[in-house]
């Protein structure tokens, strides 16, 4: 019961999880689709009527252009070229002339086309809303004729930067209103989807010409947008919202230059109508997932439940260091249970024999870590062969350090003292080297002797040397403070270091052997410590050359004759 309860936690929460993240991401990406469909829209408006608005200030500069234009005849022949051109154009088919101050001057049109009713004066707020900088065309109204909507448009004739006359026409939006009715149809399953209203919320361009010049104040659309908005602002939205109670989506972008929008909406369950199929669809799926894993479990949890958790007290031993044998015959079986039950019988024998190895290793580390640094035991531990007598030549940094005054001291302090005051001061000093890079060679009674560059080498070997030198010297003063409260006295350090090449490698016998380096490098390293005087660092000229830019720390001291050497040394101090 437990096995089959596990398997339908397991299996059930996921899916239904996984199938309500499906729904809402289906959800967002539809309810997006949707606002990207309606926005794209009435996008397609915009730019359509943008483009025969153009077309038409186009076609009258053209006629402007005839009418006044030098060299191009009479005036009859002028009225003609224009007649032509208004017999050819698919957005207008008359032209009526205004003077500059608004009086009719006289109307050029098709032949068979009867005379429009135009105004016999301009009015003044036309005239003053198109001033004489402007350039364009300016858009008055709507004006219906015959139950087909056209717009009415005035556009200035200029020449010589002056203007000559005004043009106004009716421009046909036969062409347009198609587009609204085709687009609501086919892309948004209604005709009457799609409507162009004014500052003053009144429809001017619709599918349905019947509708035009009514009232759309009250919309709901524009409470969304915030009802007194001003279209002569640039803005796009996609609201949802109420219409008359009921849910709708739809989109609103502006024409700024007219002060008019692009008014897109349907209602919300048609937009949406494959969401509820989607959801039904993932339910179903849902629970035919649930009986297929319920049924599974029933059949499987006999079979599967006593070497499972036999398994289960297997993975308990090992992970507890009990390396026991898979119990319940589970590695007899021959199917991915006995499979899985070898494994683990085989991981736990491996296991066991590994931390016996590692517990021997460890020990065995450790103990050498007494005696050897890090770094040879670690040498010793990756390559067990380099444990022969021999060695080899590699370019080392040499450092010994003495306690000034060690005969004294021993002589006053009792010898426990001694040792104490030694251990605490080789525990720090072989700290500050091993994290410098370097390894401890040996203790000489009160001396260090450390070396930088094997059993590996590094660029900075020589800089490690002189820093670990310098911070042992300030630890030093340090840890003065604290003997001089505890046993009243005070420890200086002569140093001093070398930079050479040397043979580096094991040294004794095949019973007892050290790690250790030999050569003239060392000799030189102990007479530069040997001539240091108490908290001096004494450093050589081969190890000042590598050092390189961080040799300015170092005072030259002159050439010095060694102990036991003819040539003389060039000496060099570390400041202070």
């Amino acid at each position: 019961m437990r096995l089959l309860l596990l398997m339908l936690a397991v299996a059930v929460p996921p899916l239904v999880g996984l199938g309500l993240v499906m729904m809402n991401v289906n959800a967002d990406a539809l309810r997006l689709a949707a606002r990207e469909l309606h926005l794209a829209i009435a996008g397609d408006v915009r730019r359509t009527l943008r483009g025969e608005l153009e077309r038409a200030q186009q076609e009258l500069d053209g006629v402007g252009y005839l009418l006044l234009a030098p060299g191009l005849g009479s005036g009859e022949e002028r009225d003609a070229l224009v007649a032509s051109k208004l017999t050819a154009s698919a957005a207008i088919d008359f032209v009526t002339l205004y003077s500059p101050q608004g009086e009719r001057l006289g109307t050029l049109k098709e032949k068979e086309l009867p005379l429009p009713a135009v105004p016999e004066m301009l009015p003044t707020s036309v005239l003053q809303a198109h001033p004489e900088s402007q350039q364009g065309l300016q858009v008055l109204d709507v004006v219906m004729k015959n139950g087909v909507p056209s717009l009415r448009v005035v556009q200035r004739a200029r020449k010589d930067g002056a203007t000559q006359a005004l043009l106004l026409t009716h421009l046909r939006l036969e062409p347009l209103l198609e587009q609204l009715r085709t687009l609501g149809e086919d892309r948004l399953g209604s005709r009457n989807a799609i409507s162009v209203v004014n500052d003053a919320r009144q429809v001017v361009l619709h599918a349905d010409p019947a509708r035009i010049g009514t009232s759309r104040k009250e919309h709901g659309i524009f409470m969304a947008v915030a009802g007194d908005a001003s279209f002569r602002s640039p803005f796009g939205v996609s609201p949802e919202f109420n219409d008359d109670g009921e849910p709708m989506v739809g989109a609103l972008e502006t024409l700024p230059e007219l002060g008019w929008a692009v008014v897109v909406q349907r209602p919300r369950a048609l937009a949406y109508a494959s969401l509820g199929w989607m959801r039904t669809g993932v339910g179903v799926a849902l629970a035919i997932c649930a009986v297929v894993a319920l049924a599974g479990a029933l059949l499987g949890a006999r079979q599967l439940a006593r070497p499972i958790e036999a398994l289960v007290r297997a993975t308990r031993d090992i992970a507890g260091r009990r390396f026991t044998r898979v119990e319940g015959g589970v590695e007899e079986r021959q199917d991915e249970l006995g499979h899985l039950g070898r494994s683990l019988g085989e991981m736990a024998r491996s296991l066991e024999s590994s931390e016996k190895e590692l517990v021997e290793q460890t020990r065995v580390r450790t103990a050498l870590s007494r005696y050897l640094s890090s770094d040879v035991v670690e040498l010793i531990a990756r390559e067990p062969e380099r444990l022969r007598l021999g060695g080899e030549r590699r370019e080392v940094t040499v450092l010994f350090s003495d306690v000034c005054g060690f005969t004294r001291l021993s002589e006053s302090l009792p010898p426990e003292t001694v040792v104490a005051l030694l251990n605490e001061l080789f525990t720090f000093a072989t700290e500050i080297i091993h994290r410098r890079g370097g390894i401890i060679d040996k203790f000489i009674g009160d001396s260090v002797m450390a070396v930088w560059g094997t059993p590996e080498s590094k660029p900075d070997d020589a800089r490690q040397a002189v820093e670990a030198a310098m911070e042992l010297r300030r630890w030093v003063e340090t840890g003065n403070r604290r003997w001089r409260q505890k046993w009243g006295v005070e420890v200086q350090l002569a140093m001093g270091l070398h930079t050479g090449t040397v043979v580096a490698g094991n040294l004794g016998s095949e019973k007892r052997m050290e790690y250790t380096v030999i050569g003239d490098t060392v000799n030189v390293a102990a007479r530069l410590e040997s001539m240091a005087q108490p908290g001096q660092i004494l450093v050589s000229a081969a190890t000042r050359e590598k050092l390189g830019p961080d040799a300015e720390v170092l005072r030259h001291l002159g050439e010095r004759a060694l102990h036991g050497r003819n040539a003389t040394t060039s000496v060099f101090e570390v400041a202070a």
